[in-house]
């Protein structure tokens, strides 16, 4: 990969002069040196992780060059999808062929005896579309893989559901619910309480309100939630709003307390794919969307003007954010 050779001895060096001991009942036994391996918690461990599974996509780029295996062609202009890797999560898209099962199991097992890492196939899922459940259950059997099911989390991300049921959403709406009890706010200040709210919405739902636009509904159960702790009610109690919602979720400069109102904040998250989209950039995501939904080399607006409620849920979520007074969720 180009590296020079002091720098390869000095991360030789870091993997060959740890040391650990071992703890049995309660006593440290005497330190011993180890070969393959860095001390627990040093930050070059995830770097020197996506070199290794590098590895990995040199494999898949080559099986598929050689046409040992074949991926997923996309759109009218066949852009070829093989596989998606993000750290240790990676996903493959393939054909539904025996011979295809083979070569996945082949290349994860050159993998395995090149590089030294096992892949744990137990916690591995084989999942079809369109394909016969028989089929799918026994090619989850050659690849000793547990078998799928349509919708799956990918990264934290619901996969292959229908985003606009609130049934999909429940799970974050209970994880609300479990962050923001009321026994909480009985001992925090207003403040507090405010500081809360914010921390809670920035990791536990920002990710998924930047993919998807969730549904009135599901929103509203969040914003009961954050209401009643702002207030301190409690599930069965109710206590007076002394402020509309509204003007909580001003900018303080502007005479609120900050809290972000979600159903902007959503529509404020979704509308960054237009500025993607506007971007020069040819990463493969847009290289599909091109693929799928762009039309004779128009302009990515025009593709956006002249669509008919036709694609993905998520492909007409985007196109219909410039609608925002006729969101229908």
């Amino acid at each position: 990969m180009g590296f020079n050779e002091i720098w390869r001895k000095w991360i030789l060096e870091c993997l060959s002069s740890s040391s650990v001991f071992v703890l049995i009942n309660g006593s440290p036994t005497k330190q011993f040196s180890i070969s393959k391996g860095i001390r627990q918690g040093d930050p070059l461990s995830p770097f020197l992780f996506l070199i290794v599974a590098e590895g990995l996509n040199g494999l898949v780029a080559s099986a598929v060059e050689k046409g040992i295996y074949k991926g997923v062609r996309v759109g009218s202009e066949g852009v070829m999808v093989s596989h998606l890797q993000f750290a240790d999560d990676t996903v493959f898209f393939e054909e539904a062929s025996q011979h295809n099962i083979r070569a996945v199991k082949a290349i994860m097992r050159t993998f395995e005896l090149a590089l030294g890492l096992k892949i744990n196939f137990g916690k591995s899922q084989l999942m079809g579309v369109g394909v016969e459940g028989s089929w799918k259950t026994e090619m989850a059997y050659r690849l000793h893989c547990k078998e799928g099911e349509l919708p799956f989390k990918y990264l934290g991300i619901p996969i292959g559901g229908n985003n606009r049921r609130t049934s999909m959403w429940q799970p974050m709406v209970q994880s609300v619910e479990k962050k923001l009890p009321s026994w909480k706010g009985r001992h925090l200040s207003m403040e507090g309480r405010i500081t809360l709210i914010n921390s809670v919405l920035s990791p536990l739902l920002v990710f998924l309100m930047s993919a998807y636009l969730i549904p009135k509904g599901s929103l509203h159960s969040i914003e009961k939630i954050r209401k009643r702790f702002l207030w301190g009610g409690g599930a069965e109690e109710r206590k007076i709003n002394w402020v509309s919602w509204g003007d909580v979720c001003k900018s303080k400069d502007n005479g609120g307390l900050g809290v972000r109102e979600l159903r902007k904040f959503n529509l404020a998250l979704m509308g960054k794919w237009w500025g993607h989209l506007a971007k020069v950039d040819e990463g493969l995501w847009k290289k599909i969307i091109a693929a799928k939904y762009g039309k004779g080399g128009k302009h990515w607006m025009d593709w956006i003007k002249e669509n008919n409620g036709v694609g993905s849920l998520w492909w007409r979520d985007v196109c219909c954010l410039n609608i925002v007074n006729e969101w229908r969720v």
